[in-house]
């Protein structure tokens, strides 16, 4: 073993693990040299190439097109770019706005005044922004429309169409013939545009790298991620008729929760899609924050795109607040930006795009970093030591040295097997209940608020007992509630035990689709005593009551055996669409029909009457 190779294998054990923040790297390069035609980002496995040499990237989101101090400012947004090494930007080509949309916006913001009406000065804009970022040498990802309704979205399209996007009703976006046709209109206005300044048809720019679908694509239930997967179809396809030279992106947002991600996985994986795209932004993230669940999260895509889905991965959105204090849960700000950035390289990333590049407006945004302020330099300080080790120039050993080995955690055999913690664990109550009551002489009842659970676990988990709304424990997905509780004192043995709540599934913004119920198992001490179905989430749900006559588990509750666990669990299957459990009405106004209470647990001796309990 030679000297040199000896001398390797110690830096890439001993040095690479020690390297920090404030090691001193080289700065970014000089200027970017312009683009030259033909010179387009390809996809080679699971890296881009360029005249076939790989191309990897730090870059930023950036905003030229709204508002009239980002339009104004646009070479100024490019040059900061520059200036940083920063290769790839990513912009919003996309506002939609009804027809009747004043002057304003007309001119610093929209493409579009109602379906119909094209805006030629933001298609100037552009032109002007995609001129200078080829003479500047600047990628440029396109970003086609929004999930969200800033700037119009999806839900403009819609309101076009004369559909209502609230609740489930944005997934009509993805199905409905006059939202389909409205985004061609648009697309094909952009697929077909020669650029009035370079002379450059849009098609045949190397300038672009992608067009991405969609901003932040979200979708809730079975029949829109069908009618998704057909839009994505769909419109790559006229993009294929009309641009043979550029990739193309879905647009998702990402994903935590496992339905999440096998939509994410069957997304990427059709061969219309070049490459795997996801957002991240851990301070937003539920199930808790930490450096170790950030490289979980990071892992889990890397592992999926590179050995799954076999295509390159690109983090096109990622940030921590730069508007708060300088350090999150005890470390400087800037380590969480480099960690980040060097775990994905290191995991094989192909790129990744910080949250956003701006001038300042005035007051201070939420992941903003400013190209006319010294607030945010730390983290453009780490960006640009991040991109100078990705320079053609950089060698194999120096870029190790950066970025560290390969992650051992990823390899072909793992296949799709998941690297981070999908389910949420929420600890509550440890003593049992035993407050029994006897509204009537033949029955003692327990009241168990749902929120008294002596554990929680659900991909998402919590308890609401806001104003306006019925008190609830909610879990997502799949999963459980468990409580605690120790008979009541009886000197006979109960005819019979029952157990009422009112339930629903559990959808976010209580919104659920017709098929979004639940199948519920009901145990007692880790026994399965009943299933059933509870309706889709609707913010109310209905009761249900199950009533007890096994002996064997009479026998286990009586008097005298200590305390026992009752559980509430949501299966692992196509039902799985998590669980509420409703408590109290707390609102002013007249509560909605029917009976709210608490978790009843009923022990009934003797006969019973007829008639409501």
């Amino acid at each position: 073993m030679n000297r040199t190779l000896l001398f390797l294998i110690f830096c890439l054990c001993f040095l690479a693990p020690l390297a920090s923040p404030a090691t001193t790297l080289p700065v970014a390069g000089p200027p970017l040299e312009p683009l030259r035609d033909g010179s387009f980002v390809k996809v080679r496995g699971t890296e881009f190439v360029v005249n076939d040499r790989p191309f990897r990237f730090v870059g930023a989101n950036i905003d030229p097109m709204h508002g009239p101090q980002n339009r104004a400012r646009y070479k100024e947004i490019l040059d900061a770019l520059v200036i940083d090494g920063l290769t790839v930007a990513r912009i919003w080509a996309l506002g939609e706005d009804v027809a009747t949309a004043g002057p304003w916006l007309r001119q610093h913001a929209l493409f579009r005044a109602g379906p119909d009406v094209f805006l030629e000065a933001a298609y100037l804009q552009l032109d002007r922004v995609l001129a200078q970022a080829r003479r500047v040498g600047l990628r440029v990802i396109i970003t086609l429309s929004n999930h969200w309704k800033d700037y119009g979205g999806a839900p403009m399209y819609l309101k076009w169409a004369g559909k209502n996007a609230d609740g489930m009703g944005f997934e009509e976006f993805y199905s409905d013939d006059k939202t389909r046709e409205y985004f061609r209109q648009g697309l094909l206005r952009l697929l077909e545009r020669k650029n009035s300044i370079t002379g450059i048809p849009y098609a045949e720019d190397p300038t672009i790298f992608a067009w991405e679908l969609m901003n932040e694509s979200m979708i809730l239930s079975s029949r829109g991620e069908e009618a998704r997967l057909r839009w994505i179809r769909e419109m790559a396809q006229i993009i294929r008729a009309h641009d043979k030279n550029h990739m193309i992106s879905a647009g998702l947002l990402g994903y935590s929760y496992k339905r999440e991600r096998e939509q994410w996985i069957r997304v990427h994986k059709m061969p219309e899609v070049d490459y795997c795209d996801s957002h991240l932004y851990m301070q937003n993230s539920e199930g808790g924050v930490s450096l170790q669940r950030m490289y979980d999260f990071l892992d889990d895509r890397a592992q999926l795109a590179r050995y799954v889905i076999k295509k390159p991965l690109v983090i096109g959105e990622f940030g921590f607040r730069t508007d708060q204090a300088r350090s999150y849960l005890g470390r400087p700000r800037t380590e969480w930006f480099d960690f980040l950035l060097r775990r994905n390289f290191r995991n094989g990333g192909a790129g990744a795009l910080i949250w956003i590049y701006q001038p300042y407006s005035g007051k201070p945004r939420d992941y903003g970093v400013y190209i006319d302020r010294s607030d945010t330099e730390d983290v453009r300080a780490v960006l640009r030591r991040n991109a100078a080790h990705l320079l053609p120039s950089v060698s194999l050993q120096e870029r190790l040295l950066a970025f560290g080995p390969p992650n051992p955690r990823l390899f072909p055999a793992r296949g799709s097997e998941t690297l981070y913690q999908t389910t949420m664990t929420l600890n509550g109550r440890q003593e049992p209940h035993a407050s029994w009551g006897r509204p009537r002489p033949e029955a003692h009842v327990l009241s168990i608020s749902p929120g008294d659970f002596i554990r929680a676990r659900f991909e998402r988990v919590g308890y609401w007992a806001g104003a306006g709304a019925v008190a609830h424990a909610y879990g997502g997905d799949t999963g459980s509630f468990v409580y605690r509780f120790t008979p009541p004192l009886l000197y006979y043995a109960p005819t019979f035990i029952e157990i009422e709540a009112r339930m629903s599934s559990e959808w976010p913004g209580a919104a659920a689709p017709p098929d979004g119920g639940s199948q519920v198992d009901l145990l007692i001490d880790d026994i399965v005593v009943a299933r059933f179905a509870v309706p889709p989430d609707d913010g109310v749900g209905e009761r249900r009551m199950v009533r007890i006559h096994d002996p064997r588990i009479i026998a286990r509750l009586q008097s005298g055996t200590g305390s026992h666990t009752l559980a509430f669990r949501v299966p692992d299957g196509p039902s799985a669409h998590g669980l509420c459990i409703y408590g109290d009405y707390n609102g002013t106004e007249p509560p909605p029909a029917g009976e709210f209470s608490h978790i009843l647990i009923r022990y009934v001796i003797g006969p019973v009457k007829a008639g409501p309990h």
